[in-house]
């Protein structure tokens, strides 16, 4: 104690009330402090050395950033402290042993928020003193700010599922306690979470340290990481890009067993997830890409990465296989099909959407979900079109993931499809093709856009860069920007133990009632083929019709009113049979396969010519199933699972191609026909891969029926030309074809393919040979076509064989089961 003198070198006030008097000097430093004015307040002059409260303080281990809360907390006195009466007067009541001050709780410069800590008041008022003042004036120092709200613990421990904010679902399942650790002191959770890992470094001591963009944090205070740094929550995120070397447990308790490919698919959108990467998961149909998605979904699930919710749109038709994929797959996870009329969903809603009994206003409309409303799925099932329909619902949720099945139906960027789910707030994206490019770049474009609108943000530069798709150096350009984003793998490369495919392409002849219709088709627009100014829409309608034909006569309503009936109002079988060229080679070929214990799918683009098919099969006395775009999921799925079952009696499943080319296993079936096949090349091997896929035992035989010189014809050598560009684009390859959008100029020699050899039959008179060659399959013959052992020629391919594809490359032409006579 000393009072103030000139040749003392220690302050003449006290430090904190800035008054004169007997003080307390530092033995280490120029302060001076009253007794009563010291924190926690001094009884008694201390003996000895005495190093004032700034002297004695610990330093900080870094440097502060931002000042984050504050708080009072109640400390210990030390033993030559005692605590005063504000009056400065010693306590009476001895049994008083503490003291209050403040702590403040900061983030560190070039540390995560993981790192956030409490410091002292005299810590934070020694190190950074601006820092302090400018807090102190913005902010109430006598009442600390209110804590973040915290939801209900019972409501939580009741296994209550995420709300769709960040801050509830990250809350959900609180094994670190960061509730208490962060969130209620202004520690957003996105802010916890990594965005991506950047780098990785191996410092000389051994250790590891990754260089993290963490969620919505600017990249400027991206950290370099430790996985010995407090970050426990995040150390199993950052396992996410570790590899599984064998199946987790918890999918092992489901009973299924992952095949290696599709666990490496697993281990890849694991990564792709923690490193914030979209992708596309561009699988070849039949390897199990919806097995490979809700194991992914799972195992965040389970491993406390993320609770959801996520949303799963898919084709109407589909959504049943998905819940039942979920249900063996997935558990543990609570699985909501939002599907059916106005007031189904809107009990959905009302009951399955959240725990809140409000969450939505009542009657049919979708409204938005009430702000904070917990949700109580974690997987939302939906078709497309309700997530147009009922947006106003689903736009209110803030979906931790979007998967859209068949996502091919994003390719044009002006569908309200596209449009609708732009505007949605999603976390991650994956997108679900196994046909990721179809006709042109520009559809691929679209897909990319939606996954990563910033990184792809300029089509014309991006069409313009690929203009040319045939250079090998554009090639691998383009491969290398799909890498990040696509995984795609071909059954011929990991399947190696599923049954082979045979794909043949056989001729057939036009019956003579074919042939009158046809001439009748081109006479009649006659001018409009000749005509070099004639509309597109004119000659795509002729084609149509010229399909008709080559399908079946009794398509036209002139056929069909002259056709024999039976007494029941159907056709008569026989001349049914005999009217059309395709008919009349299936019916021999159905019944040796039915003889030999086959089954057997017939593809067709035309929901009229299934209507003749039924027919055909019904007088032929064949059992079958049939699904087409009219029928629901629910009626779809029974269909399926009666052709699937044992002891069923069908022999036959007719499908539509595209109703009946997604998502649907009927692997039970060995034999495909495809009766005509579909513009777009892409869904006729989505259709055969509905039997060609994991499962089948047997090998496949997939018939394609081409009428000979006939648009038919001509329309599978144009189409070959979309399949070339895919296996540029999307596998690696070389090649120098390139995808054109059909033009006039095709089109018009589509229609003219095989018309000179058509009317050239009728110079011949009867009893004259014609240089025309008509094809007959004998017993001998279809025998043939049937045997699933012999090697099948190919006409000469003057393609390279890297070029082989799933469309046409791979197809045997038939040259050697024909009979050729010469027309007598």
């Amino acid at each position: 104690m000393t009072s103030s003198s000139s040749e003392d070198i220690h302050s003449d006030y006290c430090r904190v009330c800035k008054d004169g008097g007997q003080l307390l000097c530092c033995d280490k430093c120029p302060m001076a402090y009253h007794l009563k004015c010291l924190i926690p307040p001094m009884m008694r002059v201390p003996t000895g050395e005495w190093k004032c409260p700034r002297c004695q303080s610990e330093p900080l281990k870094g440097k502060v950033e931002r000042i984050l809360h504050w708080r009072w907390v109640t400390l210990p006195i030390p033993p030559d402290y005692q605590a005063l009466t504000p009056e400065g007067e010693e306590q009476k009541d001895k049994t008083v042993d503490t003291y209050t001050t403040r702590e403040f709780f900061v983030k560190w410069r070039e540390k995560s928020y993981w790192h956030c800590s409490w410091i002292t008041e005299l810590q934070i008022e020694i190190q950074h003193p601006e820092m302090f003042r400018a807090f102190s004036r913005k902010n109430d120092m006598d009442e600390p700010p209110p804590l973040s709200d915290d939801d209900d613990e019972d409501s939580i421990e009741d296994g209550q599922h995420p709300s769709p904010t960040a801050k509830s679902k990250a809350k959900e399942q609180d094994e670190n306690n960061l509730e208490a650790r962060f969130y209620r002191y202004g520690v957003n959770p996105e802010w916890l979470q990594i965005n991506r890992i950047m780098n990785h470094r191996v410092l000389k001591d051994g250790s590891e340290e990754f260089f993290v963009k963490w969620r919505d944090v600017p990249y400027s205070q991206s950290t370099w990481e430790s996985p010995d740094d407090p970050i426990n929550h995040q150390i199993s995120y950052i396992n996410c890009k570790e590899r599984y070397e064998k199946q987790p447990a918890y999918l092992d308790e489901t009973g299924g067993k992952l095949h290696e490919y599709q666990r490496e698919g697993l281990n890849w959108l694991r990564f792709s997830w923690a490193q914030g990467t979209n992708t596309i998961l561009a699988d070849e149909m039949g390897l199990g890409k919806t097995i490979q998605t809700i194991s992914f979904l799972y195992s965040l699930m389970k491993e406390g990465h993320s609770q959801g919710p996520f949303l799963v749109s898919a084709p109407l038709s589909t959504l049943v296989n998905w819940e039942r994929e979920f249900e063996f797959w997935a558990p543990d996870m609570y699985v909501v099909t939002y599907a059916g009329d106005k007031e189904s969903r809107a009990t959905i809603r009302n009951f399955d959407f959240s725990f809140d009994e409000d969450a939505f206003k009542s009657g049919l409309k979708a409204y938005k979900l009430k702000k904070d409303s917990p949700v109580k799925f974690h997987v939302l099932l939906t078709s497309y079109e309700l997530v147009s329909i009922d947006s106003a619902s689903l736009q209110s949720i803030d979906w931790a993931m979007l998967v859209v099945d068949e996502a091919h139906r994003l390719k044009n960027n002006q569908s309200k499809f596209f449009r609708t789910l732009s505007d949605y707030n999603i976390g991650y994206k994956l997108l679900l093709t196994g046909t990721p490019l179809q006709n042109n770049l520009e559809e691929l474009w679209n897909l990319l856009f939606f996954l990563d609108p910033v990184e792809f943000n300029n089509k014309n530069n991006f069409l313009t860069e690929f203009d040319n798709v045939a250079k090998e150096d554009q090639i691998k350009k383009l491969h290398d920007i799909l890498g990040p984003h696509m995984l795609r793998r071909l059954k011929a490369d990991v399947l190696k133990g599923i049954p082979s495919k045979s794909e043949l392409i056989v001729r057939v002849e036009l019956s003579p009632m074919q042939k009158k219709y046809y001439k009748w088709i081109l006479t009649r627009n006659f001018e409009a083929l000749n005509t070099k100014g004639a509309q597109q829409v004119s000659l795509l309608n002729v084609m149509m019709e010229l399909k008709k034909c080559c399908n079946h006569p009794y398509l036209f309503h002139a056929a069909a009113l002259e056709a024999k009936r039976t007494q029941s109002g159907g056709y008569e079988p026989n001349s049914l049979t005999e009217a059309s060229g395709k008919l009349m080679l299936l019916v021999k070929m159905l019944k040796k396969l039915r003889e030999q214990g086959h089954r057997v799918l017939i593809f067709s683009q035309m929901t009229r010519m299934l209507d003749l098919l039924e027919d055909f099969l019904e007088g032929h006395g064949y059992k079958y199933e049939r699904i087409d775009g009219s029928v629901n999921g629910a009626a779809r799925q029974e269909a399926i699972d009666r052709f699937n079952a044992p002891t069923s009696q069908a022999f036959c499943f007719l499908l539509s191609t595209r109703a009946g080319g997604l998502g649907i296993n009927l692997a039970t079936a060995d034999t495909v026909f495809i009766y005509d096949s579909d513009w777009n090349p892409h869904n006729d091997i989505q259709a055969f891969s509905r039997a060609h896929r994991i499962g089948q035992n047997n090998k496949v035989m997939i018939y394609r029926f081409v009428t000979r010189s006939s648009v038919e014809e001509r329309i599978t050598q144009v189409a070959k030309k979309k399949m070339m560009l895919t296996h540029l684009v999307v596998r690696p390859g070389l090649g120098s074809n390139k995808a054109t959008i059909m033009s006039k100029s095709e089109l018009d020699d589509i229609l003219k393919f095989g018309t000179s050899e058509l009317f050239k039959d009728d110079d011949t008179k009867d009893g004259e040979s014609g240089d025309s060659v008509v094809f007959h399959y004998d017993d001998k013959a279809i025998t043939s076509l049937l045997d699933r052992d012999q090697q099948v020629m190919e006409d000469e391919v003057k393609d390279e064989p890297m070029l082989a594809n799933e469309y046409l490359a791979s197809f045997k032409v038939l040259s050697y089961f024909f009979l050729l006579d010469k027309k007598c």
